[in-house]
C-alpha cells in the first residue's frame, strides 16, 4: 500500500470524525455551522483526489513510460465517473489509455463495475458533483426535522408523525391529547416518548451530507486499495 495515499486515507477518516462531531453539535443547536459545511467539502474533495491519484498511479506504471512527450503533456488522467458504459472508453481515451479494455481487461472490468450506473455506486455521482470545482464554495445545507410521538401502555404503543392532528376531547391509549399543542398531557397511566429526527441535506437535494461523506470514505477506500493492487 502506497504510504502517501494511506496517510491521506487516514486524514480523510479524521476529517470524517470531525464532521460527525460538528454535525452532532449543530443538531443540538438546531443550526448548520460554517465548520460543518467546510468539513463536508474537505472530506469529499479528499476522497475525490485520492481516487484520481490511484488511477494516476496505474497510468504512471503501465502507460506513461511508453508515451511521447506530447501525449504525456496532453493526457487527462482522473478517476472516471460516467453515467453509461459507452462513455468510459472516451474517458480513458483522453487519458491516453485507449486500449485499456484489451490490454488490461481485469482492471477495465473492475473500473466498469464501480460506475454510478451500477446501483451500489450511485454515490460516486454525488461525490463527483459536490467535490467538483464549481462546488468548492461553501455549499448551503438545510436541516429537515420530523417529530414522531409515541404513547406506550402495557405491551402496546401508538405513534404518529407530522400531518396528524387531534381535536378536543381525544385520548390515545388513555392519554388525553392537548389540542393546542397536539401533544399528550403527561399522566401516570402511560409512557409518552417524543423523538426528533434531524438530518442535514445539500440544498436543493435529498442527499444526506453525513451519509454521503461516510459512504465516500468507507467505500472510496475499498476502491482505491483495489486499484492499487493493479499497479
Amino acid at each position: 500500500m502506497d504510504q502517501d495515499i494511506q496517510s491521506q486515507l487516514d486524514r480523510a477518516k479524521e476529517l470524517l470524525q470531525e464532521l460527525e462531531n460538528a454535525c452532532n453539535t449543530d443538531l443540538q443547536a438546531k443550526d448548520v455551522s460554517g465548520k460543518t459545511k467546510n468539513l463536508s467539502q474537505e472530506v469529499l474533495l479528499k476522497v475525490k483526489h485520492l481516487l484520481d491519484q490511484s488511477i494516476y498511479k496505474f497510468f504512471e506504471k503501465q502507460y506513461l513510460p511508453s508515451l511521447s512527450d506530447l501525449d504525456k503533456k496532453s493526457a487527462k488522467v482522473y478517476f472516471p465517473t460516467v453515467s453509461k458504459k459507452e462513455d468510459l472508453k472516451s474517458v480513458f481515451g483522453r487519458a491516453k489509455m485507449g486500449d485499456l479494455e484489451t490490454r488490461h481487461q481485469d482492471f477495465y472490468k473492475f473500473i466498469e463495475s464501480v460506475q454510478p450506473y451500477n446501483q451500489d455506486y450511485f454515490w460516486l455521482k454525488h461525490l463527483a458533483s459536490y467535490s467538483s470545482e464549481k462546488h468548492i464554495r461553501l455549499t448551503p445545507q438545510i436541516k429537515t426535522e420530523t417529530k414522531r410521538v409515541t404513547v406506550s401502555r402495557g405491551g402496546g404503543s401508538v405513534s404518529w408523525g407530522p400531518g396528524v392532528t387531534f381535536g378536543g376531547g381525544v385520548s390515545v391509549m388513555g392519554v388525553p391529547i392537548d389540542p393546542a399543542t397536539q401533544m399528550p398531557i403527561p399522566n401516570n397511566v402511560a409512557e409518552t416518548k417524543v423523538e426528533n429526527w434531524v438530518s442535514f441535506l445539500f440544498e436543493g437535494s435529498d442527499v444526506n451530507v453525513l451519509g454521503l461523506c461516510k459512504k465516500s470514505v468507507e467505500d472510496g477506500e475499498k476502491i482505491i486499495k483495489k486499484v492499487l493492487e493493479f499497479v
